[in-house]
C-alpha cells in the first residue's frame, strides 16, 4: 500500500512537483513549444543524465508529454500537457513578482529573464496586468 502524502497547502504540494534546478526553466521553455532532448540540453547547457531525470519526474507529475516521432533515427519530443500550461501560467505570475522583488536588491540577478531577453523571448519572462486579469478569472472559473 502506498503511503498517503500530507501537505499543508497546495502551493506546498505544487512546489513539491517544481522541486529542482531546472524544472521550473523546463516549463518556461517549452510553454508553447515542443523540443528535441538534445536542442534542450543544448539551451539548458546541463548533462544529460540531470536533462532525462528532470524530464522524467515532469512527465510522471502529468505536467510534461513525452513524445516519440516515427523517424530515422528516432527521435524524441516534450512539450506541456493542459496541465503544465496552467502550471506555467501560474509560474508566470511567481516569475513576475521574483524580478519586481529582485529590483530593489543589489545582491540578485535572475539569470533566465537576462538570457530570454537575450533570445527574443521577453514574453516568457515578462507579465502584464492584462495576463494577471486573465489568468485570475481562470482560476475562479475552476
Amino acid at each position: 500500500m502506498v503511503k498517503q502524502q500530507m501537505f499543508n497547502t497546495g502551493a506546498e504540494y505544487a512546489l513539491s512537483i517544481l522541486g529542482g534546478k531546472w524544472k521550473a526553466v523546463i516549463v518556461f521553455l517549452l510553454a508553447g513549444h515542443s523540443w528535441r532532448t538534445g536542442a534542450l540540453q543544448k539551451q539548458l547547457g546541463i548533462s544529460q543524465k540531470v536533462l532525462s531525470d528532470q524530464l522524467r519526474e515532469l512527465v510522471s507529475a502529468g505536467i510534461v508529454e513525452r513524445k516519440s516521432l516515427p523517424v530515422v533515427p528516432p527521435h524524441v519530443e516534450y512539450c506541456l500537457t493542459a496541465e503544465g500550461e496552467d502550471l506555467y501560467a501560474a509560474l508566470r505570475y511567481l516569475n513576475y513578482w521574483g524580478e519586481q522583488k529582485a529590483q530593489h536588491d543589489p545582491q540578485v540577478k535572475i539569470q533566465c529573464t537576462e538570457k530570454m531577453h537575450e533570445l527574443g523571448l521577453d514574453g516568457l519572462c515578462v507579465i502584464t496586468k492584462r495576463h494577471l486579469n486573465h489568468w485570475k478569472q481562470e482560476i475562479v472559473k475552476k
